[in-house]
């Protein structure tokens, strides 16, 4: 099929991409087949809403936020940009990022780290800045960009870069792919994969139930919004619809932007405060469990409106906030607007835009996030432009840099029950193994214990609620315990209900599996 497509070719297309159940799951005459996925409580598909009482859902923000990288050399003298992202290859993480120097030109660069909480800029000899080959830059003109491990390329390019390019030019500017064996050396592809330039972050995965990359980056519809696109192939152009008018944000001569030209999956709504419009996305797959997607989208508060008018430096200012949202296929999300990590201090400063970055990486008991905050509004950086003066005040301040972000592992959503008790029963589910693990914490004098249940409700004989051990901990991993029979082989594969008796206790998720 030639690309772009016709609208009706678009659709089609969509369609095939997007009309698809949730990853891992299937339905079987109400029986939800988990097999032995874990699971996490991001929603009420597992629960049994009339047999569940006394229990919260709840957004947990990270248990901790510490400042990691500090804009502190020349190429970072007024900051970083709003972009970052992180790998994890083999116990070594890689944080890409961007920042400006002090003549507000952009940077590429990369830091790394084992433990995810101590961060050097190696000097990798590839750019020179001043005089010197001795930094962290990337030979790269990528700001609008994202890094992400693909399981399915070749070994030279494990690394794909997803990033624009060639602004405003547009007969050459869009989206593009870069890879790289290591993410330090670089093949810059020039085949466009589409002709626009979202002018934000592009965040890509592969996903393993699709057998498809997962593209998504802004789009205007009508305002900020996020777009996705589904490719069996990354570095073959991708699929839009060619009969949406080009939206010419920058004027006619120069390229246009996206609007309705792909799917929008996540935009704003009669939830949301007026003016908010949804900056990023830093969508990822969670690999802990495969049929979970997260996003942490940017919600940037616009100065529009007679409430913030009087604060707005220019047209385009405003504040971040990261919100979090959840997804069962990519496509359908619930997006809570309680910020995940809202504007405020850190570390002593106020940071006034805090943005995600694509990825996450996991050592221990805990994951660990990247953010760029930053002590001003979105507005100041066009001032700089203008001002010098201006610019020059800001040099000497504390400009923010990259932050870190911690949870326990599945700690995003919990189900919470306080000291007189709760009772959280899911639906019938089929599984596979001979063990159950649970992630949960209590409090002082609370504590859990499961029951398994036929279809109908009636507690299994030896596996009731009376016969479960006693749980008062805090474990991402522990396993039930029954006082006759812990063996749950024999329950594989017939429909069984897991029955959670709660107090001052919060549940994240639980997994069947092999004991060993």
């Amino acid at each position: 099929m030639n690309f772009p497509l016709t609208r009706r070719q678009f659709l089609q297309t969509a369609a095939g991409a997007f009309a698809l159940p949730a990853v891992g799951w299937a339905a079987d005459s109400g029986i939800l087949s988990i097999g032995s996925e874990r699971q996490l409580f991001l929603d009420d598909l597992l629960v049994d809403t009339g047999r569940t009482r006394s229990v919260t859902r709840r957004l947990n923000p990270p248990t901790a936020i510490e400042r990691v990288l500090k804009p502190e050399q020349p190429s970072e003298a007024l900051g970083f940009i709003f972009y970052c992202s992180v790998v994890d290859d083999n116990g070594t993480a890689k944080l890409f990022h961007g920042s400006y120097d002090a003549e507000k030109k952009k940077h590429f660069a990369l830091a790394t780290s084992t433990d995810g909480i101590h961060w050097e800029r190696p000097h990798l000899g590839l750019k020179e800045y001043q005089g010197s080959r001795e930094n962290n830059l990337l030979p790269l003109e990528a700001v609008e960009a994202s890094v992400f491990l693909d399981p399915r390329a070749p070994v030279e390019k494990r690394y794909r870069l997803l990033y624009s390019r060639y602004w405003p030019d547009p007969r050459k500017a869009g989206v593009y792919v870069a890879s790289s064996p290591d993410g330090v050396h670089w093949s810059e592809s020039e085949t466009r994969m589409l002709p626009f330039v979202p002018d934000s972050q592009h965040c890509g995965l592969w996903d393993e139930a699709l057998q498809k990359y997962v593209i998504y980056t802004r789009c205007w519809n009508p305002v900020r919004a996020v777009a996705r696109v589904a490719v069996k192939e990354l570095e073959t152009p991708w699929p839009y619809d060619a009969s949406v008018p080009p939206h010419h944000i920058w004027g006619k001569a120069k390229v246009p932007t996206l609007s309705r030209e792909l799917e929008t999956v996540m935009t704003r709504d009669d939830d949301d405060p007026p003016d908010v419009q949804l900056y990023t996305s830093a969508a990822v797959k969670y690999p802990f469990a495969p049929h979970v997607y997260l996003a942490f989208p940017a919600a940037y508060q616009t100065f529009n409106g007679p409430d913030w008018q009087d604060r707005a430096l220019n047209g385009n200012d405003g504040t971040f906030d990261v919100q979090f949202a959840a997804s069962r296929d990519g496509v359908n999300w619930h997006r809570w607007r309680t910020p995940y990590i809202p504007a405020g201090f850190y570390d002593g400063l106020d940071l006034r835009l805090v943005s995600m970055g694509q990825g996450l990486i996991r050592r221990g008991r805990e994951l660990h996030q990247y953010f760029v905050g930053w002590p001003h509004t979105h507005g100041r950086p066009v001032v700089w432009d203008r001002d010098l003066k201006d610019r020059a005040e800001w040099l000497k301040k504390d400009l923010g840099g990259i932050y870190r972000a911690t949870q326990r592992v599945d700690g995003f959503v919990s189900l919470d029950a306080g000291y007189p008790g709760g009772v959280v029963t899911t639906q019938p589910l089929r599984f596979t193994g001979d063990s159950l693990r649970v992630n949960l914490s209590t409090a002082g004098a609370g504590g859990v214990r499961l029951a398994l249940l036929d279809a109908e409700g009636t507690p299994l004989p030896g596996f009731g609620r009376e016969d479960c051990a006693w749980i008062n901990g805090d474990e991402i991993d522990h396993r039930v315990e029954w006082k006759s029979d812990s063996d749950l082989s024999r329950l594989a594969g017939q429909p069984v209900r897991v029955e959670f008796t709660m107090r001052n206790a919060r549940l994240f998720a639980f997994e069947f599996g092999e004991a060993g």
